[in-house]
């Protein structure tokens, strides 16, 4: 099973949240700006709390944003598109890191994308398209600037002799814990990318990665397998070991969180 993130579904369902339209006023508190024909529903845990600047735009109605932004710190950046009906945003325990993200773009009807606990983004932009599709930043990513993660080509691409497609069908895409994407890189048709891996720089990945590998290239391929990364150079921390906890315990010495 991927691993994405320790948060229940239970437990979203036992916040205190409030629920706000797009026309409401308290959106201009938070820092989100909804546009479009389209109304939108912007939950959240506290009205009074920014989040930081966010322009929502949508076409079609019964689209959801939901901000758990108790712990918010001002630092949610980005422009988010939903052309479809029925998609949903999730943003589960916003705090100090930082989110930036310059595009995400859904398609289509009945999308939805799951930002996880702890993720933090330089500039990371998301395309989805198909209905039903989703994708799942997993709980601790660390992801660079430039990134983009689409989830199908986006154009077709056709056989001129027999007037067949060839795309593959869209597919959810899911980033478990702990993985780094490093800058500029590009996640295209990606079904999953395992937990504790590395992206490298510059990467174009179109096959599935499995957990505790450091990859990188164009297409990207193997480079070391049995490894994960810190955000501290000194090494990674105890929290960010716990994000794997369901792991052996480690035969080295973690250095102190700060």
């Amino acid at each position: 099973m991927p691993r994405v993130t320790s948060l229940k579904a239970q437990a979203l369902t036992q916040l205190p949240f409030r629920m706000l339209s797009a026309a409401d006023t308290s959106l201009a508190t938070l820092g989100v700006n909804a546009t479009g024909p389209a109304d939108l529903a912007v939950v959240v845990t506290d009205p009074s709390r920014p989040i930081g600047h966010l322009q929502v735009e949508t076409t079609a109605p019964g689209c959801v944003l939901f901000l758990d932004n108790r712990a918010a710190e001002g630092n949610l950046h980005g422009h988010i598109r939903m052309l479809g009906r029925d998609s949903v945003m999730l943003f589960p325990s916003l705090g100090a890191g930082s989110i930036a993200l310059p595009i995400v773009l859904l398609r289509s009807d009945n999308q939805m994308v799951l930002w996880g606990q702890g993720a933090t983004a330089i500039g990371c932009s998301l395309e989805l398209e198909g209905a039903e599709r989703m994708a799942a930043i997993g709980d601790d990513a660390l992801i660079s600037s430039g990134v983009w993660i689409r989830n199908h080509d986006m154009h077709a691409v056709i056989d001129m002799r027999t007037g067949k497609t060839l795309n593959p069908v869209p597919v959810d895409t899911i980033v478990e814990r702990h993985v780094w994407i490093g800058q500029n890189a590009s996640l295209l048709s990606c079904r999953r990318i395992g937990a504790g891996s590395i992206i490298g720089a510059q990467s174009l990945v179109k096959n599935d990665i499995g957990e505790f590998l450091a990859v990188g290239g164009v297409p990207a391929r193997v480079i070391r397998s049995e490894v994960s990364w810190g955000r501290d150079v000194g090494g990674i921390t105890k929290a960010e070991y716990s994000t794997l906890r369901d792991l052996p315990p480690p035969s080295f010495d973690l250095i102190t969180a700060k």
